[in-house]
């Protein structure tokens, strides 16, 4: 960014002595522009940059000093950018000085003028103009590294997925023809870490593509209790490498929404990966899909060591891992739960959490049967 010689002090005021005054205490400083009327000022304004402004309060014509405060400030906010304002008024009123905060001036100059002041004043409203520009600066820098930084990860996944498909594939290929138990659970267990590690690629480019407007949806009407024994199944590998069983509790009827039938097995595999993961040797995983109020109620159950009322919120965060480390429970959530999240609000639903009743704890989504006017 390269900055103008001087700093820009845009005048604004009908009376040309007091232009003159404040020209000669700060022209050796700063470049002066001078305006008499408000719309010449707001010209000023759009046709280049202005670092900050000296504004009369009593300004004859269809804007007065409060009136153009308000219209500067509107005018850098749609540009992103800040410009102090400095009211300069013989008013002394403590409700015209309300009138100025309410109008967004950063400060205010009482006439006659002290010429320290208006130097001393002018310096600290510039310093913290010049600030704003350098914050801005870095702000750019780092959306451009974050987008880099995300462009590199939905490569790596691509390149990752095919080659990491191949292996786990030999790999089960090789643990049907083992005779040896020992050999063939070993190659289960490389198996179940292989699957693993396809969901965390997997939840990796789903999350980059959500967060970046891309994640579209392909509706159709699911039959979620078949798309919930589908996730079973694709997890049931990793769950016989933990001792862990996951029973479907089904109903007595079909559950049916439009929804996207991918996205929403992969949020189901998500919760049952998380349940299995938490979950101790022997222990059981349940599964269900309940009718509830506008729509269906996807439900994952475990006997894990149960969450803290207090991480329940960050649960469904990005990374919230980091936030449930602390007090040392329940680690590892990573983008999971958050592509959960993720899928549920793009159909308009919610993810959901609460205690299990007996120790352990329930995750699951609410999908809406109809799809909501906000969702894709």
């Amino acid at each position: 960014m390269v900055e103008p010689a001087k700093p820009i002090v845009l005048l604004v005021d009908d009376d040309a002595r007091n232009r003159a005054l404040v020209r000669g205490f700060l022209r050796d400083r700063y470049e002066i522009l001078e305006a008499e009327t408000m719309g010449a000022g707001l010209r000023f304004i759009d046709s280049g940059p202005i670092d900050l402004v000296l504004l009369d309060v009593m300004m004859p014509g269809e804007h007065n000093g409060y009136e153009g405060c308000r219209l500067i400030k509107n005018r850098a906010q749609a540009r992103d950018e800040y410009i102090p304002v400095i009211l300069v008024t013989a008013l002394g009123e403590q409700e015209d000085r309300n009138r100025g905060l309410e109008a967004g001036a950063d400060d205010f100059l009482t006439k006659p003028i002290n010429p320290r002041e208006l130097k001393l004043r002018v310096r600290t409203f510039l310093q913290l103009r010049r600030q704003e520009r350098l914050l801005h600066e870095k702000i750019g820098e780092l959306k451009t590294a974050d987008g880099l930084k995300d462009d590199l990860v939905s490569l790596l996944v691509h390149d990752l997925r095919n080659p990491l498909g191949g292996l786990t594939s030999m790999l089960d290929f090789m643990s049907a023809a083992v005779s040896d138990e020992n050999q063939r659970a070993n190659l289960e267990l490389a198996v179940a870490a292989g699957d693993d590690l396809r969901e965390i690629l997997e939840d990796m480019l789903h999350v980059r593509q959500s967060e970046a407007g891309a994640l579209d949806l392909t509706r159709e009407l699911v039959d979620t209790d078949l798309v919930l024994a589908d996730a079973i199944a694709s997890i049931s590998g990793t769950a016989r490498a933990r001792e862990v069983r996951i029973a479907r509790l089904a109903g007595k009827s079909h559950h049916c929404v439009q929804a996207d039938k991918k996205l929403v097995k992969r949020a189901m595999e998500n919760l049952l990966s998380n349940a299995v993961k938490y979950s101790p040797p022997g222990a059981e995983v349940s599964a269900s899909v309940t009718d509830v109020d506008g729509g269906i109620e996807i439900i994952v159950s475990d006997r894990g060591c149960g969450v803290p009322e207090a991480f329940k919120s960050e649960l469904f965060k990005k990374f919230g891992s980091v936030e449930a480390a602390r007090g040392n429970v329940r680690r590892g959530f990573g983008l999971g739960l958050h592509m959960v999240n993720l899928v549920a609000t793009a159909h308009g639903g919610r993810a959901l959490v609460r205690d299990r009743e007996g120790g352990g704890t329930v995750f699951g989504i609410f999908l809406p049967r109809i799809a909501s006017r906000g969702s894709r």
